[in-house]
């Protein structure tokens, strides 16, 4: 049995992660988020002690994986909480680097949209993301 691993991060933004992972390739409707924090399942279906306000539950995530999700914390920051296991297939450092990358953007792109400039992005081929923000629609 894996069990899950912690990983602080500076996500605050619970609309820009499921947007992030969502660019990363789930689904929304394969994102459940939650007021109050629910029960993570291991690969077998066992409850685990973590708990978590935003889940992509481990059917969606890959065979033989376990539940992920996003823990909220008091300071407003959300909690990752990945097993081992997926932190060496589908959600690798590369993943959760995507997933920062992604989300960044999108909240960025959020707010200078409100504020009535338009914004566009390339990917470029070393998988930086390229914004550029323009004047006022």
């Amino acid at each position: 049995m894996s069990h899950f691993v912690e990983c602080q991060t500076e996500f605050r933004d619970p609309q820009g992660l499921v947007e992030a992972l969502v660019e990363c390739g789930f689904q929304e409707s394969q994102i459940e988020v939650y007021q109050e924090a629910v029960p993570l399942y291991g690969y077998r279906g066992d409850e685990r002690p973590q708990r978590a306000h935003i889940v992509i539950r481990r059917q969606h995530v890959g065979q033989a994986a376990n539940d992920v999700g996003w823990e909220r914390q008091p300071d407003g920051t959300y909690r990752a909480w990945i097993s081992e296991y997926d932190g060496r297939h589908r959600f690798d450092q590369a993943m959760q680097n995507r997933v920062k990358q992604e989300y960044a953007y999108q909240v960025i792109a959020r707010q200078q949209r409100a504020r009535g400039r338009t914004v566009a992005r390339e990917r470029l081929p070393s998988g930086e993301i390229e914004v550029t923000i323009g004047g006022y629609r």
